[in-house]
């Protein structure tokens, strides 16, 4: 794998000041509020040599502090549109951290833009792009989706009622991931066979304890309704 990405890596020649645009691969993990998008994305990074990507652990609440190659920009500045001013804003997060896209062996975008009309956005706009959408299968994964962020982001605060009345994006660049399958074993290694075949990706590099891990970062409760959940979703 390791010579894989260098060759990648060699193939873009380090040229200075190469930006990244939309007609070049990426990886967009996409997903509600609250359904362990960091947590995958902290997975899929480590994959890769350089993403840009940057993990900071995963807090007292259970969150998963996990930066991507944008930083975060696209959700924290609420942008919406891919135009100038978006890959301005790649280039300018990638500068801030002494990086340019010429060295990086692939790029990694979260974001909540989840909805069918925000997946349909990104294939229309990058036509290199995979998507990774977790998206909960029933009002148990959203009720369990909204426990998860009152816990972490906003413990007095609502979240939406229609996270499930999406339909499923028959599209080969696009994997659909059932909210909660990741929390048992089983379960686990399933999906994250599917991730390493749609991405292309030489096998497993994270071990289940690492969600064993992540379960003892969340609520008692949270933790068990989660390992409950997975085993029937």
């Amino acid at each position: 794998m390791l010579v894989a990405k260098n060759e990648q890596l060699e193939s873009r020649n380090f040229v200075d000041g190469l930006n990244f645009t939309k007609n070049d691969p990426c990886i967009f993990v996409v997903y509600p509020s609250g359904a362990a998008g960091d947590f995958l994305i902290s997975i899929i990074d480590k994959h890769y040599l350089r993403t840009g990507c940057e993990y900071y652990g995963i807090a007292d609440n259970g969150r998963v502090h996990m930066f991507t190659t944008d930083y975060e920009s696209m959700d924290l500045k609420n942008i919406r549109v891919f135009d100038n001013k978006f890959f301005n804003m790649v280039a300018e997060s990638l500068g801030n951290r002494n990086l340019n896209y010429s060295l990086l062996d692939q790029v990694i975008f979260g974001t909540h833009m989840w909805r069918d009309t925000g997946v349909e956005l990104i294939l229309g706009t990058f036509p290199k792009a995979k998507i990774i959408r977790i998206m909960p299968q029933d009002q148990t994964g959203h009720d369990i989706i909204k426990a998860m962020v009152q816990k972490k982001l906003n413990p007095n605060g609502t979240t939406s009622k229609s996270l499930m009345y999406q339909t499923k994006i028959n599209d080969p660049r696009v994997l659909e991931i059932p909210f909660g399958k990741f929390f048992t074993k089983a379960s686990y290694l399933k999906q994250y066979d599917r991730i390493i075949n749609f991405l292309n990706l030489n096998g497993r590099l994270i071990c289940f304890d690492y969600v064993q891990y992540y379960l003892t970062r969340q609520s008692p409760e949270i933790a068990k309704t989660l390992e409950d959940y997975s085993k029937t979703v």
